[in-house]
């Protein structure tokens, strides 16, 4: 076997895993390009001898993660890349909102269990229905509770004294 049948299963085998980085196969054609190194690498060293299969085992192993480095810098670039990529910020002042904003509005107010609450379930304040977790004890359904901490989108409740006696 010739030293560029070797060249070619490296190469068609770099080819294939720096395509990998711009067609999404799961992961086949990389592997397959894997493969067609270590084919081609194995070949050199049993048919040409072991300097040349030491050149070629250096040259994929050095050139194998440059060429998928490259193909990282490339990608933002390529048709698909500007598809996949978020080119711009999603800033406050844009109209993006986190989740989180949302919750934290939430702290102090009071609402009605829908489900009963054991220790997680759904109340509803307003129109709004919010899925919470209360400290630990069981909250009948109907029960007014009070938001009492918010921790990113966990909102944590406790139950709210009736009416008669909040006042006294």
């Amino acid at each position: 076997m010739s030293v560029w049948a070797s060249v070619a299963f490296v190469a068609i085998g770099m080819l294939s895993i720096f395509a990998e980085t711009f067609v999404p196969a799961g992961g086949i054609v990389g592997v397959g390009g894997f493969v067609l190194i270590v084919i081609g690498v194995v070949t050199s060293y049993v048919y040409q001898g072991s300097t040349v299969g030491t050149i070629f085992l250096v040259a994929s192993v050095i050139g194998t993660p440059a060429l998928l480095i490259l193909a990282f810098k490339v990608f933002p670039r390529t048709y698909v890349g500007r598809r996949l990529i978020l080119s711009e910020s999603q800033l406050q002042e844009k109209g993006y909102v986190s989740h989180a904003d949302r919750y934290a509005a939430l702290l102090g107010k009071e609402g009605i269990a829908l489900t009963p609450l054991r220790p997680v379930g759904t109340i509803k304040m307003g129109n709004d229905k919010f899925s919470v977790v209360t400290e630990g004890d069981m909250i009948e359904q109907g029960a007014t509770v009070k938001v009492i901490a918010v921790e990113g989108s966990r909102v944590v409740v406790r139950r709210s004294p009736p009416a008669d006696q909040k006042t006294a």
